[in-house]
């Protein structure tokens, strides 16, 4: 399973860990406060040249894998560098731009990044100073005139109408005909899949059928709108482990792709290609935005024909990056400095994006590492870059968490962004949450057992809640064949090694039988899976109407047309798609709520 912030693998899979910094373009380097790595250890921060991974892993597996959350972050202390955020009134910084760089140098800091924010009234530098000379740095700093805060870069880590319309995307989406001694699914709802057949039943749970269907004439709703299905003038950012542009579902897809991985010296290499060598943000990628005109191919994406926006902020991973268990201590190149996800922000705005999907997040809350506070994130850098982002109206979506806790993760508890927790299915049979309720004929969707979640609890429908839910999975173990409690979507073509592979063999009922082209899958979990599906259905209404371009009132469209799902911490309830695709589009007679 994989999750929100953290990025959790079973069976081969592993969600990465990254160490936040800000990040930024430019900055001028001193000499580095830790040296810059060497030999393979440098290569492991260097941004692809090319769209192929540098050691791709063929599977040859008969059975598919389950993708658990659970994974193991270093604590920032071990980091022999720390990264300093220093953030200074902008007028005084262009007045002294050469003092304060002198400054920071004689402090023993090395300039990481630079980031202006013209609107915030604000400059913010970042800054590797070594470990032991970190509080005298914060100190000095904090003394100096025109400097705003000073604080410690923190954690981050990856965390799933009357007449409906399926696109011309077999299996996984449209369900399937009686096969193997199994029941048909095709076409068969509420979830078009069962227990023993695969599919996409937190699609069918958000009626993503029934939004399309708008697009249709003879809908039965008397509204006509081609754009329901998703138009390309909308962008999707994606900002995770990268994004496979080589898979036959985001080929199309993806239509912009740019890397930021900083080493621990300070150095950060970009380029323009965001190869994903672990699988997490292809997954999420997929999830958001998989073609749904490929017929060839069964996976169908929440935003339709929306475009994608690839990033990439995470260095090679090497085999400690997929412990399951968390027997073993990932090591630094399972992290990704908040200077590299700042920098992808603030490209993504500069880019026009319409939506950013960040399915990553702090780790639980502690006191040294609060998440937010009031709304304010802790870490300075990524508040500000997701601050300008919202002053742009771009609406953000991130992952709440999945640490069963009552506080959100950073950035999801930043003010404007719209947080997303985990929801999943209870079919009688042994789940994450031990809940029994359900049969596999009538499923019930609950609050899945890891999400985190705000205060209240519970606001239904209304945008002052802490957030939204929507489906994310709740597996018992990596073991658990269930279909009904896992996310099944797309994965990387192009695996780091065996300990991040996919399943990579024809579609299901065919397995015995694959041959090329094939649509490399994973089953996993957690709210990173939950947050694409948000970011998916924002960009599918903004394809129809532009007016739900800001922050605020896609959050109010989102919560208003939610549906209860009569579970503690469902926040304003569990995203419906089709009842805010009929609003979006002025359906005089929209659907009512499920009972």
């Amino acid at each position: 399973m994989l999750g929100c912030s953290r990025l959790s693998v079973a069976i081969g899979l592993l969600v990465l860990p990254l160490a936040f910094a800000a990040c930024g373009g430019g900055g001028g380097h001193s000499t580095p406060a830790t040296p810059a790595p060497t030999g393979s250890a440098a290569e492991a921060y260097i941004c692809p040249s090319s769209q192929s991974a540098s050691s791709v892993f063929a599977s040859t597996n008969t059975a598919q894998a389950r993708v658990r959350r659970a994974f193991v972050r270093r604590s920032a202390s071990e980091d022999t560098n720390q990264f300093i955020e220093v953030t200074y009134d902008r007028a005084v910084a262009q007045q002294s731009a050469i003092a304060i760089a002198q400054s920071e140098e004689r402090l023993g800091g090395s300039l990481v990044a630079s980031h202006d924010y013209p609107s915030l009234g604000v400059v913010t530098h970042i800054i590797a100073v070594p470990a032991t000379a970190l509080a005298q740095t914060q100190s000095a700093l904090q003394a100096q005139a025109g400097v705003r805060s000073v604080s410690l870069t923190s954690p981050r880590y990856p965390l799933t109408i009357s007449t409906p319309y399926y696109p011309p995307d077999p299996p996984y989406f449209n369900g399937f005909p009686a096969e193997l001694g199994q029941p048909a699914t095709y076409h068969v709802p509420p979830y078009d899949e069962t227990a023993n057949v695969p599919g996409q039943w937190d699609l069918h749970a958000i009626q993503l059928e029934d939004a399309f269907g708008y697009s249709q004439s003879g809908n039965g709703s008397g509204v006509v709108n081609a754009n329901a299905l998703g138009s390309s003038t909308i962008k999707i950012a994606i900002i995770d482990t990268g994004e496979d542009a080589t898979h036959p579902e985001l080929q199309t897809k993806i239509v912009y792709q740019k890397c930021f991985v900083t080493d621990p010296s300070g150095s950060q290499s970009t380029s323009s290609f965001a190869t994903d060598l672990q699988g997490h943000g292809t997954n999420v990628t997929g999830i958001a935005a998989s073609d749904i005109n490929n017929p060839n191919f069964g996976f169908a994406g929440a935003g339709g024909n929306v475009v994608i926006y690839g990033y990439r902020v995470f260095p090679v991973p090497d085999d400690t990056c997929s412990d399951e268990d968390g027997s073993a201590t990932p090591g630094p190149i399972c992290d990704a400095q908040s200077s590299d996800i700042v920098s992808a922000i603030d490209d993504a705005v500069a880019q026009g994006v319409n939506v950013i999907s960040i399915s990553l997040g702090s780790g639980p809350p502690t006191s040294k590492s609060p998440g937010c506070t009031n709304g304010v994130d802790s870490d300075t850098a990524e508040g500000q870059a997701i601050s300008a982002a919202e002053a742009k109206n771009i609406v953000v979506v991130a992952a709440a968490g999945n640490d069963y806790t009552d506080q959100l993760e950073a950035p999801a508890c930043d003010s404007g962004v719209i947080a997303v927790g985990a929801s999943a299915l209870a079919d009688g049979q042994p789940n994450g949450s031990g809940v029994t309720t359900g049969s596999a004929s009538h499923p019930v969707e609950y609050v899945a057992s890891y999400s985190n979640y705000g205060s209240p609890g519970i606001a239904l429908n209304s945008s002052s809640a802490w957030g939204i839910v929507a489906p994310g999975g709740d597996g018992a173990s990596s073991s658990d064949g269930d279909n009904l409690h896992w996310i099944n979507n797309l994965w990387t073509t192009t695996p780091f090694d065996a300990d991040f592979d996919g399943y990579c063999q024809d579609d299901y009922p065919n397995d015995a039988n694959a041959t090329p082209p094939v649509d490399c899958s994973q089953e996993i979990e957690g709210t990173s899976m939950a947050t694409p599906h948000v970011a998916g259905a924002a960009a599918l209404i903004l394809s129809v109407n532009s007016s739900y371009q800001s922050p605020s009132k896609m959050k109010q469209l989102l919560c208003s047309t939610a549906d209860d799902i009569g579970s503690s911490y469902e926040g304003c309830g569990r995203l419906n798609v089709y009842r805010a695709m009929a609003v979006a589009v002025g359906d005089p007679d929209p659907p009512t709520p499920a009972p």
